[in-house]
């Protein structure tokens, strides 16, 4: 019997190592992947992850699952992904704002731009603008300007996000006017602000291109580190002479802990799932960039923006608590 009893473990004992080699040697992926997607649909977060998803699927060989988590500007899908397993079958599309603005703006969002994450890759950004009406007496920013210090003019501005209300906070400084920002729910309804007469001026990362091609409203300055691909004619900030700039830009990230050959893999899968056709789609849907980098790169642009745009969240948190 105990010739047969050790027989039975040294044969336990084998197909125990078998089993663990042969998981180990599993290459990912090997079952379908869960694709959070931390906006609405229609939007361009969610034309973004629907894009490349049937890509992505293409690239790794097996079934990408979306599934929409919306609410609070992408918080509610970074708050979920940050607890999900760390093993490259839950990932979340979202956008930098809800990384490297939100932890700073709300102290109840608990997560950390880094720690809690490891970042796939960015892969679009939207092409953005200060718009104001087209019969409006100001055809540039300089003139918009100019006006307002000439004429002792507060100018209005609407504004659904802290991105333009920091952008405002840029402009006061450097300029020395004042901007009176009157909160709204949404970029369309800030255009129909507008367009209405009731604020001087608007920033939107979508929803003005149409109106600016219908010729209903002029666009005087963007927020990007770029000119936007489509309106080249449109200046920066930056080249503007305003110490601010942010791109809200859409992205890839998973729960903090994803082995580093499962992580290349998933970044590997977005940067070939980028074809030429998928970049002309993005450009021609929603007015949308590709803009790869890889999980360091994602990273080392995240730290930019966080400080990049620290010292005017700090100035807007101090006038808030006024």
């Amino acid at each position: 019997m105990n010739t047969i009893f050790k027989t039975l473990l040294k044969l336990a004992a084998s197909t125990a190592l078998i089993v663990s080699a042969g998981a180990a040697w599993a290459e990912f992926p090997e079952k379908p992947i869960t694709m959070y997607i931390g906006f609405n649909p229609g939007g361009a977060v969610d034309t973004t992850a629907r894009l490349l998803q049937k890509n992505l699927e293409k690239e790794l060989g097996v079934p990408v699952v979306a599934v929409q988590k919306p609410g609070g500007g992408g918080t509610v899908m970074a708050t979920t992904l940050m607890t999900d397993k760390p093993d490259g079958y839950t990932i979340g599309m979202g956008a930098s704002a809800a990384y490297v603005l939100a932890p700073q703006l709300n102290s109840d969002i608990k997560y950390k731009m880094i720690d809690d994450f490891d970042h796939i890759a960015t892969v679009s950004i939207p092409q953005d603008a200060l718009v104001v009406k087209a019969d409006a007496p100001w055809n540039t920013y300089e003139e918009l300007i100019a006006d307002a210090k000439n004429n002792g003019k507060t100018l209005s501005l609407s504004s659904q996000v802290s991105v333009s209300r920091l952008m405002a906070i840029a402009i006061e400084k450097k300029e020395g006017i004042d901007i009176d920002v009157v909160p709204v729910k949404g970029g369309s309804v800030g255009i129909q602000q507008v367009l209405g007469g009731h604020t001087d001026m608007t920033w939107g990362a979508s929803g003005w291109h149409a109106q600016v091609k219908a010729g209903d409203m002029k666009p005087l300055l963007s927020l990007g580190y770029e000119r936007n691909a489509d309106f080249p004619d449109i200046p920066t900030a930056q080249e503007l002479g305003i110490d601010y700039a942010f791109v809200d830009t859409f992205m890839l990230s998973a729960p903090k802990g994803v082995p580093d050959d499962v992580l290349n893999t998933l970044a590997t899968a977005v940067e070939r799932a980028l074809t030429p056709e998928l970049r002309a789609e993005l450009q021609s849907k929603m007015y949308l960039s590709a803009d790869y980098r890889g999980p360091e790169a994602t990273d080392e642009y995240l730290q930019m923006q966080f400080d990049q745009v620290k010292p005017f969240i700090e100035i807007m948190m101090s006038e808030d608590a006024k």
